[in-house]
């Protein structure tokens, strides 16, 4: 008598809960279909929708509606965990294959027959351990997933505990009615007003409520780490060049910009570079030849720069190095320069010709290039020493790499338009 009495209470509450999570599934698949993000998204709204639902509809029944209890609070609550299995595993790239939906689709209709003749034989506990087996099983699934997610994706691990937490919580809330029913030994309390149906009214709330705001969170923060990575390559490809990884034009004068304006320190020492008879290595033996000139020389160039120093193709063959450490390590820079690209330059298989000229901060990038460029003339044409002279002359560092110059596979040293 005192259960009967309860019913009405029991019905209230969980038709309180069922308006709640009603309103706020068809809002999750509003958002869903009207505001697309990843895979996994459309099948987890629906999924958790028809989850939910089954939880409730399973429960509050009465005699009368029995039948369709058992089937629709079921089948919903079946097809509602394979749906966040399948979401799960579509947002993950582990999309199902067209004979896995088509098995898992027939498991479910087999489950949802075997209910059916159930419902004939009154057999809560066999009902009821059939569903939990089923949902057991997917659950798992699901965990060993979130699990396996976590561990390989490191920037997504706090959205990923997220999930495991609520998924967890949810699991646990249910525990008691599933140790309940699955007893057999007060069956008639399965639909009471009691505390293991308080707690899965709870779950029903928290699994509406918190596993749609938890999945979001995860393809939010996806979301983020795909646009951090997408800015950091636009960064990239706007500061670097792509050929060589080394600074490009915009990059460089930037970078030098930030250097003039520190107003500390000694003047540095600028160093303009090309390869001898580019143009004969591009026509003789193709631009995939040049081309791996280039990356021979970008990378030369970022080996031997030290923390603060600027390396930069600033177009063809031409590189600009910016040097501004003490004047010991800079002459131990320029002479590994001359030694791999004047003395040994079989080992490249190219030369470089160098132009060298302090370049004092404050002053144009531009201008200190001009210098470079004219002392780099001075030694193609004529090979002179080195000119030694006041601020804006070429440092003594530079002395190391005046002198003789062997001829690399491009063929002897000209003028350069004759690259």
């Amino acid at each position: 008598m005192e259960l009967l009495i309860q019913w009405p209470k029991m019905l209230w509450l969980f038709s309180i809960v069922g308006a709640v999570t009603s309103l706020f599934s068809l809002l999750t698949l509003g958002i869903a279909w009207l505001r697309p993000s990843y895979a996994g998204w459309r099948s987890w709204s629906i999924g958790n929708a028809a989850l939910v639902l089954g939880m409730l509809v399973g429960v509050a029944r009465t005699p009368e509606t029995l039948l369709l209890s058992v089937l629709v609070g079921n089948g919903l609550m079946l097809i509602g965990t394979s749906l966040l299995v399948e979401a799960f595993e579509r947002f993950s790239g582990a999309v199902p294959s067209r004979r896995q939906q088509v098995i898992g689709s027939g498991v479910v209709a087999a489950l949802l027959l075997a209910l059916w003749a159930l419902t004939f034989f009154d057999s809560l506990t066999a009902r009821f351990l059939l569903v939990s087996v089923y949902m057991t099983v997917q659950s798992l699934r699901l965990l060993l997933l979130i699990v396996r997610e976590w561990r390989a994706q490191a920037h997504l691990r706090g959205a990923y505990t997220f999930n495991l937490v609520v998924l967890v919580t949810v699991g646990l809330l249910t525990l008691p009615r599933t140790l309940s029913v699955g007893s057999g030994r007060h069956p008639a309390e399965a639909f009471a007003l009691t505390g293991p149906n308080v707690l899965l009214a709870v779950a029903a709330l928290l699994m509406s409520a918190g596993g749609t705001l938890a999945f979001w969170v995860l393809h939010e923060d996806r979301r983020k780490v795909e646009v951090a990575a997408l800015h950091r390559q636009l960064t990239l490809l706007a500061y670097h060049d792509p050929l060589t990884s080394l600074l490009n034009r915009r990059g460089l004068w930037e970078g030098f910009g930030r250097w003039s304006e520190d107003g500390q320190g000694a003047p540095a020492t600028l160093l303009l570079l090309d390869i001898n008879h580019f143009k004969a290595i591009n026509d003789r033996q193709g631009h995939a030849v040049g081309d791996e000139c280039l990356r021979t020389l970008g990378a030369a160039l970022q080996e031997l720069s030290k923390p603060g120093d600027l390396a930069g193709r600033v177009g063809g063959d031409e590189f600009v190095l910016l040097l501004i450490g003490p004047s010991v390590q800079i002459t131990a820079q320029l002479g590994a320069l001359r030694e791999r690209f004047q003395d040994r330059p079989e080992s490249a298989g190219f030369s470089v010709s160098f132009g060298c000229t302090w370049v004092e901060r404050r002053e144009t990038l531009d201008a200190a290039m001009m210098r470079a460029d004219e002392d780099m003339y001075r030694h193609k044409i004529a090979r002179l020493p080195a000119p030694q002279g006041p601020a804006g002359a070429a440092p003594e560092s530079c002395a190391v790499l005046s002198g003789p110059v062997k001829a690399g596979r491009g063929g002897p040293i000209a003028r350069r338009s004759v690259r």
